[in-house]
């Protein structure tokens, strides 16, 4: 039993050392992605933000389209709508003559009523079209030259981005793919902590050097050093900062 246990106790020292060497590492491909951003800096969102910007900007000329479109087509059909208005009134007005009673004539003079007042709108809506169009086209030019001021502004910064990232596309992906096969063999709950400590320091895991965590340069006591070389199935964390703490060695 004694050598069952003595042998658990091994498998149990070794994996949590070997943890502690994943969060090393870990620590390690992280901060050389958290470069990776740096040099990219504000690009990414501001590639974001002029995307955003274009989509509104080709909204509002889809919009102004519209409605230059609308007032054509109805300037096309107003000829024939007038028309049928007209032919309409002159065959109520027939009607009128062959009437039986003062319900049927109120009635018809209604419809004629209605129809003069239909014309009369269309008719004004003409005599207006042509302003409304020279507006319309007016809004849709300084609109469409607003578009491709942000299209311009846009492509040039995907042309940075793609510049800066294309350059080390491939280190990237290599960093991304190493950290996704680290994550799998550290336990959750170790890469719980680890991540947490990330959203307060990016570099959630740091070396002692010369006795002192080298996040945030405070001593390390003497009895945690010993601890820290003796205990490798532990993991300790910094009493002042709270980044993990990594001896040398690893």
């Amino acid at each position: 039993i004694f050598e069952i246990l003595y042998f658990l106790y091994i498998l149990t020292y070794c994996f949590m050392h070997a943890q502690i060497q994943f969060i090393a590492q870990l620590a390690e491909i992280d901060e050389q992605m958290d470069e990776f951003h740096q040099e990219l800096g504000d690009l990414p969102g501001e590639v974001k933000d002029a995307e955003k910007k274009l989509r509104q900007k080709n909204s509002l000329v889809e919009e102004t389209q519209t409605l230059l479109d609308e007032l054509l087509d109805f300037r096309a059909k107003s000829g024939h709508m007038l028309e049928d208005l007209k032919t309409k009134e002159a065959k109520y007005a027939q009607q009128q003559f062959q009437v039986r009673n003062n319900r049927e004539f109120d009635a018809i003079t209604n419809e004629i009523e209605n129809i003069r007042k239909e014309r009369e709108s269309i008719n004004e809506k003409l005599r207006t079209s042509t302003i409304k169009e020279d507006n319309l086209r007016l809004i849709l030019t300084q609109q469409q030259k607003d578009y491709e001021e942000v299209k311009s502004i846009l492509d040039e910064k995907e042309s940075q981005l793609k510049e800066l990232s294309g350059s080390h596309s491939e280190e990237i992906r290599n960093l991304i793919h190493r950290r996704t096969e680290l994550t799998t063999t550290i336990q959750p709950n170790i890469l719980e902590e680890y991540e947490r400590i990330r959203t307060f320091h990016t570099d959630a895991a740091v070396k002692v050097r010369r006795n002192c965590c080298s996040g945030c340069f405070s001593a390390v006591p003497p009895q945690k050093l010993v601890e820290m070389r003796t205990k490798l199935d532990l993991i300790f964390t910094c009493e002042h900062c709270g980044r993990i703490l990594i001896t040398d060695g690893m």
